[in-house]
């Protein structure tokens, strides 16, 4: 029988969202600038822990956000990401540093302002990969899938196909549900959880089981380990 998981569960065994990992208040505008900066490391990359060494060698040399960025330039930001070991420091430094000043420039430093000014999913992805070139879909995606409980337009993103794989694996999910728009098949789910987890929690642990294991059939490699729903018995 198909053993099923809790959201609960994937989130203590597989860990919460990459912002929570690195302390950053999402519901702060504060944490919203550094959880940009974050972003971008992040999509550019696809690796956490790559993610978060270079974001504390930022922070080391007080370029933790936009503002700081922006002021010092891409000499200090690429000195900081080539400590870490981040590849590509000089491109990745000059796509901040730009994002940054055009942040600052067109909405005065505020990411609230830029998401006020946009009418849906469509026109707010747009401005976020209008911030500097090279910010493509997959950050704006990155940045925005957590919020969509702060913007009303972000709350049309849907999951990442990563996730998507894995809910449907560990009985989150049905075939069918939510393969486009809002997750509201898996908020629903975690609704009849007691207390409810946050969906970006789950959203997180969920695309960390599916790179791992659920999109790439590799069972074996699973992170849940004999209790994967898809290894075959021994």
């Amino acid at each position: 029988m198909k053993e099923e998981f809790s959201g609960s569960e994937l989130v203590a065994r597989l860990g919460p969202h990459p912002a929570t990992l690195w302390a950053l208040d999402l519901a702060s505008d504060a944490g919203l600038a550094r959880w940009l900066v974050a972003a971008c490391l992040l999509a550019a990359r696809g690796d956490e822990k790559a993610t978060g060494a270079a974001l504390a060698a930022l922070a080391a040399r007080g370029l933790a956000g936009p503002q700081e960025l922006a002021a010092a330039g891409p000499g200090s930001a690429t000195e900081a990401l080539r400590a870490a070991g981040y590849p590509k420091p000089e491109i990745t430094a000059a796509r901040l540093v730009r994002a940054s000043t055009n942040l600052a420039r067109l909405h005065h430093g505020s990411l609230s302002a830029l998401a006020a000014g946009a009418d849906g999913i469509e026109a707010l992805a747009t401005a976020i990969m209008a911030l500097a070139p090279g910010i493509g879909a997959a950050t704006a995606s990155e940045f925005l899938r957590p919020l969509r409980e702060r913007f009303s337009a972000a709350r049309e993103l849907p999951l990442a196909a990563p996730a998507r794989s894995a809910a449907l694996h560990v009985g989150l999910l049905r075939e069918g549900e939510d393969e486009e728009g809002e997750p509201g098949a898996l908020r629903a789910a975690l609704q009849r959880e007691q207390p409810p987890p946050a969906l970006a929690d789950v959203e997180a642990a969920l695309g960390r089981l599916g790179r791992a294991a659920c999109r790439r059939g590799a069972t074996q490699r699973c992170p849940l380990g004999p209790r994967c729903p898809a290894r075959e018995p021994r």
